[in-house]
């Protein structure tokens, strides 16, 4: 049976923690395969008269992978069955897909010639030469803060490698992502106060000590084949986010101003 950590605000009954409780643990036969942990939070976020009041924040912890799903509901128990929904959808995609590659001859092929190229190489890279790549500019999906349990949430169910959001605690402009180990990241400036969000993700500080220009992050870029590059800019001091984008030239995800 799943480990589950339980955490209720105190507008939640003990029938409905219980409940909720249950319905949480019901993933691990779900799963087909152990869940080796998890955690459930049910909290009041809003007025009584507000539609949807409650708020529920859950992770599991299954095959080294991090899941994590956030949803709100007018009672506890809704707020919950929408996240146990969530994470249930993870599992699923995370179950079908391990069979499925299980099942591909072309996992041996993508095998062996993994052996034969770095593993950080992307083929898009040779598309265009460093010197032609122009910069693209884009927003983060979101422009509200958000807490790591919220962010991790929309990249799980954005699908995407890296998710720049403000930080509801700080106020600083971070990034969770797809670490190499299955695990979720997340970058933050030198110093920060959130290195110690360490139950859910794995923070790191941003590789520059102080803050660079977009000219050096795109000349790091050039030289070396990053996935996508985190820094604070020193025009503006925002966090910014630079990459490769399929066609060949440079993403830039920047916040609003």
């Amino acid at each position: 049976m799943i480990d589950v950590e339980f955490t209720g605000g105190e507008d939640v009954s003990p029938e409905q923690a219980e409940e909720a409780r249950r319905r949480f643990e019901a993933l691990d036969d779900y799963a087909g395969r152990p869940i080796t942990g998890g955690r459930l939070t049910l909290r009041r976020t809003q007025g009584r008269k507000a539609q949807r009041p409650f708020a529920a924040d859950a992770h599991v912890l299954f095959e080294g992978r991090v899941l994590a799903a956030h949803a709100s509901g007018r009672g506890p128990l809704e707020a919950a069955d929408e996240a146990i929904e969530r994470l249930r959808r993870q599992l699923r995609r995370v179950v079908d897909a391990d069979v499925a590659l299980r099942n591909d001859p072309r996992v041996v092929e993508a095998g062996i010639e993994a052996l034969e190229h770095d593993a950080r190489f992307r083929p898009e890279a040779g598309l265009k030469p460093p010197e032609e790549r122009e910069i693209i500019r884009r927003f983060p999906y979101v422009d509200v803060p958000l807490p790591t349990l919220d962010a991790v949430a929309d990249l799980l169910d954005l699908d995407v490698e890296f998710y720049l959001f403000t930080h509801s605690r700080t106020g600083e402009d971070v990034v969770v992502y797809r670490r190499d180990d299955e695990r979720i990241g997340l970058l933050h400036p030198p110093g920060s106060v959130l290195a110690d969000e360490t139950d859910v993700v794995v923070p790191k500080e941003s590789r520059y000590p102080e803050p660079i220009s977009l000219s050096a992050a795109r000349e790091e870029m050039d030289l070396v084949n990053h996935r996508f590059l985190y820094f604070l800019d020193a025009e503006d001091g925002r966090g910014k986010v630079i990459y490769l984008r399929h066609d060949g030239d440079y993403g830039l995800v920047e916040p609003r101003r």
